[in-house]
């Protein structure tokens, strides 16, 4: 949707019974685009003019406790393949976007078992998929290798030889 699209929405929405702003009477003896909805009628305007009077509008709602955690989305798209959404739910959230070239990038987080928001984000391109997160297993320190006496002995003895070579190398003169 465009921005004078949600624009117009909400100011229709804003409107008392939901009716457009400059003309209340569009919907005939249905005041409001909920009543209108739940009608049935066909969206046509009315042949007589009303009065230009607000038409009052009371709903039944029950209350409510608490106010839930604001929510907002979004998502957009186009003919190159190119791709992003997300959301936002209070708790969690995600948002994932696709360029023209099908790599994608993302991360989402939530609220664990134990009360802890946990956080990944990932990527998938040319070089695979690859994640990285705050819940994931870290893997031990590579260790520095401990070596036999028997391999031990044959490095320094490999070493000794490279060293003597080198050094005979360096002796020689250089012939072209």
């Amino acid at each position: 949707m465009n921005a004078l699209t949600v624009i117009f929405l909400t100011a229709v929405a804003a409107c008392s019974g939901a009716q457009l702003p400059w003309y209340p009477g569009l919907y005939g003896a249905h005041p409001g685009l909920h009543s209108w909805y739940r009608s049935g009628l066909p969206l046509m305007p009315q042949p007589t003019m009303r009065s230009m009077a607000p038409v009052p509008m009371t709903y039944n709602m029950a209350p409510f406790a608490s106010m839930a955690p604001i929510h907002s989305q979004y998502g957009a798209q186009n003919e190159f393949g190119q791709y992003s959404f997300g959301y936002n739910a209070g708790l969690s959230a995600r948002n994932e976007m696709r360029d023209a070239f099908g790599n994608v990038q993302g991360s989402f987080n939530y609220l664990d078992a134990n009360g802890k928001v946990q956080t990944q984000q990932y990527v998938a391109d040319a070089l695979g998929f690859r994640v990285s997160g705050t819940n994931l297993p870290e893997a031990p320190a590579p260790a520095v290798p401990q070596y036999t006496p028997e391999v031990a002995s044959a490095r320094a003895a490999h070493q000794a030889a490279h060293n003597e070579a080198a050094a005979a190398a360096a002796a020689t003169p250089a012939t072209q």
